[in-house]
């Protein structure tokens, strides 16, 4: 499909474009529907919008390299992309998901716990109904472990709402590089000679 409408003259710069779109689309969908009242069964929909994104960006990425590049480094080319597709890009990606989501999620604990106190009227309560048939040492302890439950489920969500909205502005720009940033065009009497010399 893709090769179908680049060779009716839509420019490969529309198809990037699309692709970090779709990835956006998929962020803003999470941003909305990350909630404590949101249903596990409506997450597979950011999964497969940003599934087609993603492959889309793949293929895209293959098919204008075969174009470019001069054949005799095409089989080169394949290896470079599965190994960054398969080994390094997970690796890093993952490590780098955990470190920043671990550090805004304690951020926002940290943030949230000061208004956990008796002067919170929902704390207080849940208090004074914990307080009740047992000595003041376990009434805190048991206060405090549900108080931290709530501030780590809204602190989670909080963490995963910011790096959504990060990943939509990241997209959102790098869509509008992909239209604005110029793009060469493609010497075909060079690739046709480099081709000659090689066969």
């Amino acid at each position: 499909t893709i090769l179908l409408l680049n060779n009716k003259g839509v420019h490969f710069k529309w198809f990037f474009a699309l692709g970090f779109l779709l990835i956006a689309a998929a962020s803003l969908f999470m941003y909305f529907e990350v909630q404590t009242a949101g249903m596990l069964e409506r997450m597979k929909w950011p999964v497969i919008i940003r599934a087609t994104g993603m492959m889309l960006l793949y293929s895209l990425i293959a098919v204008y390299a075969n174009q470019r590049m001069p054949y005799k480094l095409l089989s080169t080319w394949v290896c470079i992309m599965l190994t960054v597709r398969m080994v390094i890009a997970p690796g890093i990606g993952s490590a780098l998901y955990q470190v920043v989501f671990q550090h805004r999620q304690q951020y926002y604990i940290t943030r949230y716990a000061h208004d956990y106190d008796r002067t919170n009227a929902e704390t207080a309560t849940t208090y004074d109904m914990t307080a009740r048939g047992m000595s003041e040492t376990e009434a805190q302890n048991m206060a405090a472990m549900s108080t931290k439950g709530k501030v780590q489920v809204q602190a989670t969500l909080s963490a995963i709402k910011e790096i959504s909205g990060w990943t939509i502005y990241a997209c959102v720009i790098l869509a509008g590089l992909m239209l604005v940033v110029p793009w060469p065009k493609r010497d075909i009497s060079k690739d046709t000679k480099e081709w000659c010399i090689d066969y």
